[in-house]
């Protein structure tokens, strides 16, 4: 009885494996996100004009561009910009990367005004938070995305003010908008 019963189950259990291994390849279950990369051309190009326009107003900046993953794409140090505009230009557009997509916002601006914490309670002392390397609030992040996604992120440091430095980085993915396309 024992042959016939080790017969009988050795087809179905051949059947089975055969039937759960073809199905799980199938198109639904290999299905894959569509992941943009920004092109090297066109993050020098942003990073060029970011750099220029505040030029023009007078102010010597760096823009730097990081790609999704958070590594440096392009670096453009503006004549007579100063020192800390290197590491203040990536730290901005590495912050865009990390906190965009949990914050749900574009900027480094917007990403301040949504982890600045309500006021304290009379009498409480916050704890200072451990800083995260490469974090920081001020302003002049910006994403770059194609369509929903974000591909990148500038950020520009130097100005006399982030909101002028936003202005230059938004200058600068204006340039290159119109060929974000997925």
């Amino acid at each position: 009885m024992r042959i016939y019963k080790s017969l009988f189950y050795s087809p179905l259990l051949t059947l089975g494996l055969f039937v759960s291994f073809f199905t799980s390849f199938s198109p639904v279950a290999l299905a894959l996100t569509a992941l943009y990369q920004l092109p090297s051309s066109l993050a020098t190009e942003a990073a060029i004009e970011a750099v220029e326009s505040c030029k023009k107003d007078g102010y010597n900046v760096t823009a730097t561009i990081v790609n999704s993953e958070g590594n440096t794409q392009v670096i453009i140090r503006g004549d007579g910009a100063t020192p800390h505009t290197l590491p203040n230009s990536f730290n901005k557009a590495f912050t865009v990367i990390t906190l965009a997509p949990i914050t749900k916002v574009d900027s480094t601006e917007e990403i301040a005004k949504k982890m600045t914490p309500a006021p304290l309670p009379v009498g409480s002392l916050p704890l200072a938070p451990e800083p995260l390397k490469g974090i920081s609030f001020s302003t002049g992040g910006v994403a770059i995305k194609v369509g929903d996604q974000i591909v990148g992120a500038i950020g520009v440091s130097g100005s006399p003010g982030g909101g002028l430095d936003q202005t230059c980085a938004i200058r600068g993915i204006e340039k290159i908008k119109p060929r974000l396309v997925p």
